[in-house]
């Protein structure tokens, strides 16, 4: 494919678009989307998204899939999120639901983060009350509810302090464990028969059992809502997307500091690794 120069230092690399053929480069200050005429290995969830349909799978292949019929990127909000058309397909028996970090203090007022922004954007997207509607839908289909918490131990030990936010947890004194700011958000709180699974990283998968509940119930689907988009949730995609999982983000679930940061990170990091969608899409395709 050649040399790629950029005058600044990258530090990650992803494919994108439509047929996987964009390079995307994070830099230091920019994102470089290059356009190749090759492309990655076909991986497990560009499958799922609908690119390259035919790349690599037999007729048997696309009929397992167990996210069928979604083109990524196909419709724009108003808000210029961008997500996957509605008319595609998630088999049920094959998914899970992750609710991730919507905790008292990461979006409530009073909450240790109230002053980011985070409780007005999570207002905004109306986060809690899509992803109660979200839950209640997946419980009545006998899909699994997790819930992924922060929690830190009184004097904050094993958190290590190799990353501002870590170091911010600490100071703040953030989702100790038996707090109020640790507790879920009224209306997202964990029901008999739901899971819950306690990290100390960003990531859902970390030093958690995450992996070992979603094995023990036979889930490969991961619809991942929560907070913050571009923390938590592209942390959780991501990784789920390496491990072999097809990752579903139902956009209006989600919340960070404010729009311009979601926007830019469903459009610019969720639409390579997930189906970016909405939650009535997500209710009507596991119902079929």
């Amino acid at each position: 494919m050649g040399k790629v120069g950029v005058p600044e230092l990258v530090g990650n690399f992803t494919w994108g678009g439509p047929d996987w053929r964009t390079l995307f480069l994070t830099a230091t200050h920019s994102l470089y989307a290059v356009e190749t005429r090759i492309g990655p290995r076909i991986e497990p969830y560009m499958k799922a998204g609908g690119a390259r349909p035919n790349a690599g799978m037999s007729a048997g292949d696309a009929d397992a899939r167990p996210v069928s019929g979604a083109a990524p990127a196909a419709s724009v909000s108003a808000t210029g999120v961008k997500t996957a058309a509605p008319g595609y397909r998630l088999d049920p028996a094959r998914c899970a639901l992750i609710i991730q970090d919507m905790q008292n203090d990461v979006v409530m007022e009073g909450g240790a983060f109230a002053a980011s922004g985070s409780p007005a954007h999570c207002r905004e997207q109306k986060a809690i009350a899509n992803g109660a509607r979200l839950a209640q839908a997946a419980r009545a289909l006998g899909i699994p509810v997790i819930h992924v918490w922060f929690i830190v131990e009184p004097g904050a030990p094993g958190v290590t302090m190799n990353a501002p936010l870590f170091e911010g947890l600490a100071d703040a004194k953030a989702l100790v464990r038996g707090t109020w700011g640790a507790a879920p958000v009224p209306g997202l709180e964990a029901q008999s028969g739901d899971h819950v699974v306690e990290k100390q990283r960003m990531s859902a998968w970390e030093g958690t059992r995450l992996e070992t509940v979603l094995k023990a119930l036979g889930r490969d689907v991961v619809i991942v809502t929560g907070a913050w988009t571009n923390m938590s949730i592209e942390h959780t995609a991501r990784t789920g997307a390496d491990k072999g999982y097809f990752m579903v983000v139902p956009e209006d679930a989600c919340s960070t500091m404010n729009a311009e940061w979601h926007t830019a990170s469903v459009n610019y990091a969720l639409q390579n690794v997930a189906v970016v969608t909405d939650v009535d899409t997500v209710i009507a395709a596991t119902r079929g």
